[in-house]
């Protein structure tokens, strides 16, 4: 199975409704949002776009009015969290987090996550710098950013279930 990573979209439409269409064109059968999605709205505008493709998102630090966002989410059958969270995927597992403070402590903490549960991968967001690293068959993944703001880089990831094999993708800004 083809998943969509995404992360830190902060309301940018149209960089978000592009991502989400580079990603169906790959064919991706889940998207994953790291947080900071911001404004409930979003949420409708990306049902427009992603038709029958499920979305899983937990909780950015920025996110505005988070019921409403849960409310929507349910809504379309999709899956909210408020906190960090792991899910199983195809027989893998992925812990999904935001994160927390500055850039060190997010990877910091990340880093740790992955050495210490028996997940497959920790995927994060919130320093909007795109990181693909594997350690022991594991993968520590940060997407970047969707929205551009601080790298000037809208980029994105897609992982491959099976191989664990996965790729940062750049947008055009």
């Amino acid at each position: 199975m083809l998943i969509g990573v995404i992360s830190d979209s902060h309301d940018n439409l149209p960089l978000l409704k592009k991502t989400i269409q580079e990603l169906l064109e790959h064919r991706v059968e889940l998207i994953i949002h790291l947080g900071d999605i911001i404004s409930p709205f979003v949420v409708r505008q990306l049902a427009e776009i992603v038709k029958n493709t499920p979305v899983v998102a937990v909780r950015g630090n920025n996110d505005g009015d988070i019921q409403q966002l849960k409310t929507l989410f349910d809504k379309y059958g999709w899956l909210f969290y408020s906190e960090p969270t792991i899910i199983e995927v195809e027989n893998r597992k992925f812990l999904l987090m935001h994160g927390y403070n500055g850039i060190e402590f997010t990877e910091s903490i990340a880093r740790a996550l992955l050495r210490s549960l028996s997940v497959d991968g920790v995927f994060y967001g919130h320093t909007h710098r795109y990181v693909l690293e594997e350690e022991n068959n594991r993968i520590l993944l940060n997407p970047g950013e969707v929205c551009g703001y601080l790298t000037g880089k809208s980029t994105y990831a897609i992982l491959d279930t099976g191989s664990l094999k996965t790729q940062i993708h750049f947008l055009g800004v």
